[in-house]
């Protein structure tokens, strides 16, 4: 009898914890045998189908994101694979379309489904630098400075099972 059991890999970069815990909840909700793993720590991409996640800072994915993705490019091409990003703000439809975008550019052939999720920020957790850019880009868009969470796990999740569909 054949196994009809998936193998698939959520593959994720994050900065301070909010792509993980997303990338986890999408895990949660796949159907197959299934790996959330930290693209530092991928050693092959021996796996059915790929979900790719990333936080978007100043417009691109993280730097371990990109090399991943540049490291594996080939191999990438072919595969069954989605995306998601998590970015500060996904309240207006031209930023989604930009944060998407900074992550679809660079990875080659078909992308099946994407996503574009709302993260968090704790400031304590910045370095004065990171501060200071997170303040700037809070008042470019007339949010209030501070620390914020806007994670919807449940919005995660649904992604998660939606993607059932391509696996």
């Amino acid at each position: 009898m054949r196994n009809l059991t998936s193998n698939v890999l959520v593959a994720y970069a994050s900065k301070h914890g909010s792509t993980e815990k997303i990338a986890h909840w999408i895990g949660n909700e796949i159907r197959g045998n299934v790996d959330v793993v930290n693209v530092n720590n991928i050693h092959n991409l021996n796996y059915d189908y790929i979900i790719l996640g990333s936080p978007i800072y100043d417009h691109e994915p993280l730097p371990e994101m990109s090399n991943f993705i540049n490291k594996n490019k080939e191999e990438l091409r072919n595969k069954n694979k989605s995306v998601f990003v998590v970015s500060s703000d996904n309240e207006e439809r031209s930023k989604r379309e930009m944060n998407i975008n900074a992550l679809t550019k660079i990875i080659p052939g078909e992308i099946n489904q994407s996503a574009v999720f709302a993260g968090e920020i704790d400031n304590s957790e910045l370095s004065s630098s990171e501060q200071e850019s997170v303040n700037r880009y809070m008042n470019s868009i007339s949010k209030p400075i501070g620390s914020y969470s806007k994670l919807n796990e449940k919005k995660c999740r649904e992604f998660g099972k939606s993607l059932n569909t391509f696996i």
